[in-house]
């Protein structure tokens, strides 16, 4: 499985082995590329969601009358949200806009939670000072180490060091480069999404129809014997 020094020696070779300094001279060749690099897992995440996830819990705390706080790093999707207390409540997802529309300003104990933008939101808002169990599954962590690797560094690979290129070339005003580094990023990510769909049908339930057997008739239905 490629790891971060694999991709990074990749990226940097695609790039022509560029001598990349902080603006006091500085070599920063390395940071920069990680960096390149970590940036375009994330992307690669985001443009084909898929397992492995780390679901975490943790505790997010709301003063009297604080309608929202905001996500936990690297959020990805919620999981549950509870309202935490002598008997723990879960609370009921709802949209933010319709929401807001419906109750505003309202205070009271929360019996609902939104997500827009970065925040978590309670409705109504609490009138005294609010705990909840925020259950959500996370983004992978940024690689760092020469040695890590993940799903997506083995899977992503050919996106991964074509994006970074290319992010790095566009910091680099090499529009040229640019161009064909997306381009080969997007080649690239067509063949992630597909890789993505066949390991979700793989993981999927078999069924009859998976199987090739055949469904029992009706009752009553009588079938013809060969």
């Amino acid at each position: 499985m490629p790891n971060l020094v694999q991709i990074r020696r990749e990226v940097w070779d695609l790039l022509g082995r560029p001598y990349l300094t902080t603006p006091d001279g500085v070599d920063d060749t390395n940071s920069r590329l990680n960096a390149a690099i970590n940036e375009a897992l994330l992307l690669a995440q985001r443009l084909a969601p898929f397992p492995p996830a780390i679901q975490v819990s943790t505790t997010l705390n709301f003063a009297t009358n604080q309608a929202s706080v905001p996500l936990p790093v690297r959020y990805r999707e919620v999981v549950t949200v509870v309202r935490l207390g002598p008997i723990p409540q879960p609370l009921v997802r709802g949209e933010y806009h319709l929401l807001l529309r419906t109750l505003g300003n309202t205070t009271g104990t929360p019996l609902n939670y939104a997500i827009y933008g970065p925040s978590l939101y309670l409705f109504p808002i609490p009138t005294v000072a609010t705990s909840v169990q925020f259950d959500y599954l996370q983004w992978l962590p940024p690689v760092s180490a020469d040695t890590d690797s993940n799903w997506y560094t083995d899977y992503a690979y050919d996106f991964i060091r074509y994006k970074a290129a290319g992010l790095l070339a566009r910091r680099m005003m090499a529009a040229d480069e640019v161009q064909v580094f997306e381009t080969y990023a997007a080649e690239a990510l067509q063949a992630l999404q597909a890789a993505v769909l066949s390991e979700k049908a793989a993981d999927a339930p078999r069924t009859m129809r998976t199987v090739g057997a055949v469904p029992p008739p009706p009752p009553g239905v009588v079938t013809a014997q060969g």
